[in-house]
């Protein structure tokens, strides 16, 4: 069995081996496929980053609540009140708190999170640092996972910190 680390360098090349054309393309595919489990819905979407899925339309079109991180392991929903964005020290950019409203999980319907690997039975492979974990772990909504086709595994082997999607969501497919 292939180690998570290991498993994230091939996700990671597959993901960035799509040129910008291919990720944009699929990256409207994956949101039209979003689009009826959001509406009417309070979304905790993510910021597009490098060569992940691109989602800013989803973001734009519902409002959506975007991660914080803090306290080095730990992050929150905030929904930006206006364009005012920081960049955190992963490079990736965030509502800036000072001018955001923050949401408790429990006022959250939906959640999309990005994904680095993904296998037939929903399980998903983050980046490593939790933070997605930590959060789902006592979160009731639908979770959504999205990545694009060449990003599935044959199967993800899990521990109990990994928190399983209701659903993954690709360019060919909808795993529910």
């Amino acid at each position: 069995m292939t180690d998570k680390k290991e498993l994230r360098k091939i996700c990671l090349q597959k993901r960035n081996d799509l040129s910008e054309n291919e990720r944009k393309e699929k990256s409207e595919i994956i949101c039209n496929k979003l689009l009826p489990y959001l509406e009417e819905k309070t979304i905790f979407s993510y910021c597009p980053f490098n060569s992940e899925v691109d989602i800013s339309m989803i973001n734009e079109r519902f409002k959506a609540a975007l991660p914080v991180i803090y306290g080095g392991k730990y992050m929150d929903a905030w929904i930006p009140n206006g364009n005012e964005f920081i960049t955190n020290s992963y490079g990736i950019k965030e509502p800036d708190p000072d001018d955001a409203i923050l949401l408790d999980s429990s006022d959250i319907d939906v959640i999309i999170v990005p994904v680095l690997g993904f296998d037939e039975n929903k399980n998903r492979l983050g980046y490593g640092g939790g933070y997605y974990d930590r959060y789902l772990e006592f979160y009731e909504g639908l979770k959504i996972g999205v990545a694009f086709a060449e990003q599935k595994l044959e199967s993800i082997e899990t521990d109990k910190n990994d928190v399983r999607m209701d659903i993954i969501i690709t360019d060919k497919e909808i795993i529910s």
